[in-house]
C-alpha cells in the first residue's frame, strides 16, 4: 500500500479537515480509515489486504467502506436538496462544486499536487 495504515493515522491525529469531518459527520474513525485506506490506495488494495492490516476480516472492512460510502451518499443528497429547495445558497454550492472538481484532481495528482490542492479546498471550506 502506497499509504499505510500508519500514515493514515497520523493524517487524522494531525489534519484539521480530517478531524472536522469526523466531528460533523456519521463517520466513524474506524469508517474512515478503511474509505480513506480503500480509496487513496485503490489500484493497490483490496478488503483482504486491508483486513489483514488491521487484523480484521475481509466482510468488516466491506462494512466499514459500505457504511462510510452511505454516509457520505447522504452528505451530498441532503446538499442538494437544500440547494434545490433554496435552503443552501447557489454561492455555496458553486463553492461546492469547485471542491468536488479540487477533490478529483487531488486523487488523480501526485503527493505535492495532492498537499497544494487540499490547502485550496481547505480555504474554501472556510469561506462556508
Amino acid at each position: 500500500m502506497e499509504y499505510d495504515l500508519d500514515y493514515i493515522n497520523k493524517w487524522i491525529e494531525t489534519d484539521t479537515f480530517a478531524n472536522k469531518l469526523l466531528r460533523k459527520s456519521n463517520l466513524t474513525e474506524t469508517q474512515l480509515k478503511d474509505y480513506v485506506a480503500y480509496v487513496w490506495n485503490k489500484d493497490s488494495v483490496t478488503y483482504e489486504k486491508l483486513g489483514e492490516k488491521r487484523g480484521i476480516t475481509k466482510q468488516a472492512v466491506s462494512d466499514n467502506i459500505r457504511l462510510a460510502k452511505e454516509n457520505i451518499d447522504r452528505a451530498v443528497a441532503t446538499i442538494l436538496l437544500g440547494i434545490y429547495a433554496n435552503i443552501v445558497p447557489v454561492e455555496i454550492s458553486d463553492i461546492l462544486i469547485e471542491l468536488l472538481a479540487l477533490s478529483k484532481k487531488a486523487k488523480e495528482g501526485e503527493e505535492e499536487d495532492f498537499l497544494e490542492i487540499r490547502k485550496e479546498m481547505l480555504k474554501l471550506i472556510k469561506k462556508i
